[in-house]
């Protein structure tokens, strides 16, 4: 890695201690004009992790110098990143807590999933992490009601006009293609208008598994153990721990192995594997392993597990415990570093996993393109 991917990987961490806050004030004060800034800046915001760099370099006051001079540029930059963030998430939580509280008096049955429940039990703090959706799981069954919901809070299925100004309906292959291959509804959208969103978003989702994985699991088993919890400051439900990790890890992997991602350049975010290093040491410190364990192995999931494991070591392996990643490590890891599988295109990558995060890309270097149709 350059000295830019460095300094992000020692950056992108919600707390970083004594040691690493003198590590990286040596590093800053050893680099003079050698440093690409503006490198630093675009790697940081396509890894979603631009407000937690941010936070520490105004909060620790990493841009400061013994001469004066500022060792980082542009410091309100950062302050902007952060403070932006955190008005835009309290917007989003406004506007999500009321969806929430609509489909608990509706007696919809459902659970959150990811976004809120990830920033408000993980990150502690709503300026770190970026939300962009609501994830709502219900059980198919369910999926018209809560569409209904939505609708009366003046949503509809469709996507923003290029303008900004509308909403435009999804077209008739696009329907089909999710319809057939994709295990969430069509999202609901509503125009916001507001400082920091532009649209709000509704994902409905049928399942935490998507049609071409290898997993399975009952919905209705997972809305029947889902937990209370305090979501976007009104009372709802989300999936219980163990069921969050695994959900965290699938979505995780079909993301980095899917070729839509892939060309899109959101296959590999820091932000993801950060994610998983938090959820790990929170389920450390609740003794919640044995959970993960049993349900992995009944929703036939331990290879998105490792999958999430394995790569989250390589950046985070303070957070990853070695006893876990000896479990879930099955006997052929081949499929670590292969991608298309669930698009049943299969390729292999070349690079080191380190080296291709950086790479920004390594997406057109996909000679495989997807079969997803262009929403």
């Amino acid at each position: 890695m350059n000295r830019e991917n460095e300094l992000l990987l020692e950056l992108a961490r919600v707390s970083l201690g004594a040691p690493r806050l003198h590590r990286v004030r040596t590093a800053l004060a050893g680099y003079g004009g050698e440093f690409d800034w503006g490198g630093f800046v675009d790697q940081a915001a396509r890894h979603r992790v631009l407000p937690l760099v941010g936070r520490h370099i105004t909060r620790h006051r990493l841009f400061h110098s013994d001469s004066g001079l500022p060792v980082i540029p542009y410091r309100w930059l950062y302050e902007s990143a952060y403070e932006g963030n955190l008005q835009r998430n309290l917007t989003l939580a406004e506007e999500f807590g009321t969806v929430i509280e609509a489909l608990g008096q509706a007696g919809i049955p459902y659970a959150i999933r990811k976004g809120p429940v990830v920033v408000e039990r993980l990150y502690g703090d709503p300026g770190l992490r970026r939300i962009g959706d609501l994830d709502v799981l219900v059980d198919r069954p369910h999926a018209p009601e809560a569409g209904e919901v939505l609708v009366e809070l003046g949503y509809r299925q469709g996507r923003l006009s290029a303008d900004g100004t509308g909403i435009e309906e999804f077209s008739r292959s696009t329907r089909l293609f999710w319809h057939m291959n994709v295990q969430n509804e069509l999202p609901y959208v509503k125009i916001a208008d507001r400082p920091h969103v532009d649209v709000f978003d509704v994902d409905i989702c049928l399942n935490i598994f998507q049609t071409l994985a290898e997993s399975n699991v009952s919905v209705s088993a997972l809305i029947a153990r889902r937990e209370s919890a305090v979501l976007c400051g009104r009372s709802g439900y989300s999936l219980a721990p163990a069921d969050q990790f695994i959900d965290l890890c699938a979505h995780l992997h079909k993301e980095a192995v899917t070729l839509h991602y892939i060309e899109q350049g959101t296959d590999l975010q820091l932000q993801k594997f950060l994610d998983i290093g938090l959820s790990c040491a929170e389920l450390t410190e609740r003794g919640g392993w044995p959970q993960v364990r049993a349900q992995a192995e009944e929703y036939a999931a331990g290879r998105s597990v490792y999958f999430a494991l394995h790569h989250t070591a390589e950046l985070y392996p303070e957070l990853v415990p070695v006893a876990e990643l000896a479990h879930f490590r099955p006997a052929d890891t081949g499929y670590l570093d292969s991608y298309g599988d669930f698009d049943g295109a299969g390729g292999r990558w070349e690079q080191p996993f380190k080296e291709r995060l950086f790479d920004g890309g390594r997406g057109r270097r996909v000679a495989q393109k997807s079969s997803v149709p262009r929403t």
